[in-house]
Parts: structure tokens; sequence; C-alpha cells
């Protein structure tokens, strides 16, 4: 079991001309993925920014592998498992299921900062806050050790 999941209905707007999920999609559903996440857990980017003086969690890197396509209507999983939490940084997976097989595997790496006078300055993760991470990213070791 991930450390978190949405389920969502693929939308025509998200879709090329042939009705095939558009490949910048993926990228949107990762990233709405991990702020519903942070929902979960009570740490909304307004929480974050409101009750940790500004701290924001921007993303830094992203990829992604497709396997399978996706279309118009379909029902999907998207899957998140924390790959690694560093000091300011997070890891993660994803992974978009599709009517029994995976569909596309991604990836992002973000890292928690403040901004200050034009520019973003790394910051550790709050404690209380690495603390669930962690807690989550070991099960989903655990997961994939199994």
């Amino acid at each position: 079991m991930p450390a978190f999941s949405i389920d969502r209905i693929v939308e025509w707007g998200e879709c090329d001309p042939a009705g095939l999920v558009f490949y910048p999609t993926f990228f949107r559903w990762m990233d709405h993925t991990f702020h519903a996440f942070l929902i979960d857990l009570g740490y909304s980017q307004n929480v974050l920014f409101e009750e940790y003086s500004g701290l924001t969690a921007p993303l830094i890197d992203v990829g992604c592998t497709f396997h399978a396509p996706v279309s118009y209507g379909d029902l999907v999983t998207i899957s998140l498992d924390i790959a690694k939490v560093g000091t300011t940084s997070l890891n993660l997976l994803y992974r978009v299921d599709n009517k029994g097989q995976t569909a596309a595997e991604g990836r992002e790496a973000r890292v928690f900062a403040r901004p200050n006078l034009g520019l973003i300055e790394k910051q550790p993760i709050p404690p209380e806050i690495r603390a669930r991470f962690d807690a989550l990213a070991m099960a989903s070791s655990e997961k994939r050790d199994a």
C-alpha cells in the first residue's frame, strides 16, 4: 500500500486530439497528488507558508517513464511513495495505474525553502513534518524490500 493515493477520471481537456492523455498531464497529476498528500497530513502550502514563516516546497527535479496509454474517461489511481527524506529535501515516487496495469512511473525531488530578497533559501524540514515523512518512508521502503 502506498503512502498516499488518489483516484481520478481522465477528463477530455487532459487529452490530445486522439483522446490519449497528453504527457504534461502526468506531471500535473503528480504535482496535484503531492499537494493532496500534504493536505491529508495537515500541512497544505497555506499552512506551511502561514504557520512556518513562509516555508514552501518547490519542485527541483522531475521525470516520468510512460508504459501504456491512458485515455479519456479512464479511471486512474495515482500513488505516491516517499523514496528519501533529506535534511531539506524530499524524493518522491509516483505510479499511475490504469485498468490493472502501470501506465506511468514518475519521480519528483522537492526542497523545503523560504523566499528571501528574491532568492529561495533551503530550510530544514520542520521536525514534526520530518517525523511524519520518515515514518511513511520507512513503511514504503519495507514494502519495496518485501
